[in-house]
């Protein structure tokens, strides 16, 4: 899953749901107000998806209720979804829906999801999303990775130092997986994944069950990792350098 928990209230299941489409690079808003031919209108989670030209809009009506949704929520979010103009309308239960709502969605831009639903449809796009960003620590690493680069040169190899470049080769093979010259954005990664642990000095091994802790551990790791690279061969602080771009 995305989201390694369920919401607790509606609050949450907006801020969670807007969480979700920000990893994926779109432009959530929560509570938005926006102007319809009928007058004006809260959205719960109200998102731009930058992946298409022009910019599909989004509406999420987020619903955390103990009961099943009703086909009445579902026609009035039809109406707003209408007479705004919107691309497409997700309406997002704790429990469900009611027969009748799942009708009321048949042949309409609005799309009836629970929880677990909604992750899963996203699922491809997020893992593909947050590869591309871990491309920032990964590609970086991976240079340092690189046993023909010119600096390897410039290393006095004493047992310390093999010993010291042993250990961060052995830390960052976790980002030999997300690199722009591998196959992670084909969602390939096979769980659970045994990997040496890259926050970990003495690079002890550390199952991963999912992508989401793949990606946490990835991205928190990262920016140390680079740091010890750099004062492994010398560099500056501004030599190579990666910027955070990540959000847990």
């Amino acid at each position: 899953m995305i989201i390694d928990r369920d919401p607790e209230n509606w609050q949450d299941l907006q801020a969670l749901t807007a969480k979700v489409f920000m990893q994926m690079g779109c432009r959530p808003e929560v509570e938005k107000k926006i102007e319809t031919v009928r007058g004006t209108v809260e959205i719960d989670v109200y998102v731009q998806d930058p992946a298409h030209t022009p910019p599909l809009i989004l509406l999420c009506e987020c619903k955390h209720w103990s009961k099943r949704i009703p086909k009445l929520v579902v026609h009035a979010f039809r109406t707003v979804a209408a007479d705004s103009g919107a691309n497409r309308g997700y309406v997002i239960s704790k429990v469900g829906f009611q027969n009748g709502a799942i009708e009321a969605a048949k042949n309409s831009n609005i799309v009836l999801l629970d929880w677990i639903g909604f992750q899963e449809t996203f699922y491809s796009r997020w893992v593909r999303s947050m590869t591309e960003k871990l491309y920032e620590y990964a590609d970086v690493i991976f240079d340092y990775m690189d046993v023909l680069d010119d600096r390897m040169g410039d290393v006095e190899w004493t047992e310390d130092n093999r010993s010291r470049h042993d250990n961060l080769m052995l830390r960052s093979s976790i980002y030999v997986h997300a690199n722009q010259w591998s196959d992670a954005s084909e969602c390939n990664l096979a769980f659970p994944l045994a990997t040496p642990n890259p926050a970990s000095p003495g690079g002890e091994t550390i199952t991963l069950n999912n992508y989401r802790e793949y990606f946490d551990l990835a991205f928190s790791a990262g920016p140390a990792l680079i740091v010890e690279w750099r004062d492994f061969f010398g560099e500056s602080k501004t030599e190579n350098s990666a910027v955070l771009v990540h959000e847990s």
